[in-house]
């Protein structure tokens, strides 16, 4: 997936770790494999299969995944070789980021505050995966950035539930800026935070842009997917999906004018009608 136009540039943290996420715990070790077998041009088809079988219970979690609501598919899910034929291997990444995160916030998904992240996580990927559609973009890779936008935050999160928490908490009451205190309390923002570890991960080094900017205010460049995720992050809150609510309030119509002229078109979608098909999505997780 290339992206049109440069790349803004931003100043990520040092090589060595934060303090706010040293010892952070890792990625479930199945998913990373998966994720730099997906990462090469050609991936092996059989080798994708042979590490999911491998480990019996995660090869559940992903024909369980792969059927559920979440991906839509209108055949069902039989066999993972079936899935890879069926979804194909970009799919089967999105399944794999999925699940990957979705084990790595888990010990802590029962604090209110990161189950309220995760879902906003989970409505940008739906979200950003349609626009991508209106847009002529690529969808599935869509999914992923919108998924990944803020795994600063569900990072720091896991790293520091309750003080985060309570930094959530007290931002929504008081209408601070969620960026400015998380530099305060953590000396890094979740901008900051996901980009340096997406840039440590098998991930597409596009995300870093992504994660890294999707708050910024495009200044006049090409459309890209950085900006198509920003769109995304801002819709998920005119939805109900906020982590914090944003001030002043962001209306949907508004919103969507930020898509170029071409795509509003192809985005035909009544914003209660759009919520509860999420909110559906969502619920499917467990």
């Amino acid at each position: 997936m290339q992206m049109q136009g440069q790349p803004i540039k931003k100043q990520l943290p040092a090589s060595s770790v934060p303090w706010a996420l040293d010892g952070l715990p890792p990625f479930p070790l199945i998913a990373t494999r998966l994720l730099v077998l997906l990462a090469q041009e050609d991936p092996d088809t059989a080798e994708v299969c042979r590490i999911i079988s491998a480990e019996p219970v995660y090869a559940a979690k992903v024909l369980q995944l792969a059927n559920s609501p979440l991906f839509a598919l209108r055949a069902q899910v039989k066999t993972l070789s079936h899935a890879m034929v069926l979804l194909g291997l970009a799919r089967i990444r999105s399944i794999t980021v999925t699940r990957a995160l979705g084990d790595f916030i888990a010990p802590v998904l029962n604090l209110r505050a990161l189950r309220i992240c995760w879902q906003n996580s989970l409505a940008g990927a739906l979200l950003a995966e349609k626009l991508a559609r209106a847009c002529k973009m690529d969808p599935d890779f869509a999914y992923v950035a919108g998924l990944v936008r803020d795994i600063g935050r569900l990072a720091l999160l896991v790293k520091h539930p309750e003080s985060f928490a309570t930094l959530l908490t007290v931002a929504g009451e008081q209408a601070f800026d969620l960026m400015t205190t998380e530099r305060k309390l953590f000396d890094i923002d979740h901008c900051q935070a996901g980009a340096w570890m997406i840039e440590r991960m098998p991930l597409p080094p596009e995300l870093i842009e992504v994660v890294a900017h999707h708050h910024d205010v495009p200044e006049g460049t090409a459309f890209r997917m950085v900006h198509l995720v920003r769109v995304a992050d801002r819709m998920t809150d005119t939805l109900g999906f906020a982590v914090a609510a944003p001030a002043p309030p962001l209306e949907f119509a508004e919103v969507l004018k930020e898509l170029p002229e071409a795509a509003r078109s192809g985005f035909d979608y009544d914003a209660a009608e759009l919520r509860l098909e999420i909110e559906a999505k969502i619920r499917s997780w467990g």
